[in-house]
């Protein structure tokens, strides 16, 4: 189960996300997430990705099973890498299409307020989501820059 800090993270202040998978050969690969929501079970995650992300992401997902999310907050820098088990792919539902509106609607606004560019031309980078990868979370580490990154924070580490 995700912890709460990290839920409410999710929730309401990640603002940009990546996912990881690596083929056969163990190369990795990087496919942008256009929104992510977590499902009732707080332990699954569906991440909306775009047709242009798409390559090698089903068959390293059917190679292996490993899948990876890294949401940051633009601006603080706060990150967080889950790491889980391939669950399937979905069409994207209106659930998804309100989190991917979500993930828009705080990316324009982070970097608005950074940057000063206008909002619609921020939330025009998020692409529209064209399949739901859902993985099981089986881990997380804190990525924020600083002496914790790379820290396991779920399950808590043993010291």
């Amino acid at each position: 189960m995700i912890p709460g800090m990290i839920l409410k993270f999710l929730q309401d202040r990640g603002t940009i996300a990546v996912s990881g998978t690596r083929d056969t050969q163990r190369v990795p690969h990087i496919h942008y997430v256009s929104g992510w929501d977590v499902e009732p079970d707080h332990q699954t995650i569906r991440c909306t990705i775009n047709r242009a992300y798409l390559e090698h992401l089903l068959s390293s997902l059917e190679d292996n099973g490993q899948f990876s999310l890294t949401v940051e907050q633009i601006g603080t820098h706060e990150t967080y890498q889950l790491k889980g088990n391939y669950a399937g792919t979905a069409e994207p539902n209106a659930a998804d299409f309100a989190a991917h509106q979500r993930m828009k609607d705080r990316f324009g606004k982070a970097v608005n307020l950074l940057f000063g560019i206008p909002e619609e031309h921020c939330r025009a980078y998020i692409w529209p989501p064209n399949v739901v990868v859902r993985f099981s979370v089986r881990e997380i580490f804190l990525q924020t820059p600083g002496p914790g990154a790379g820290h396991r924070v779920f399950p808590p580490e043993e010291r």
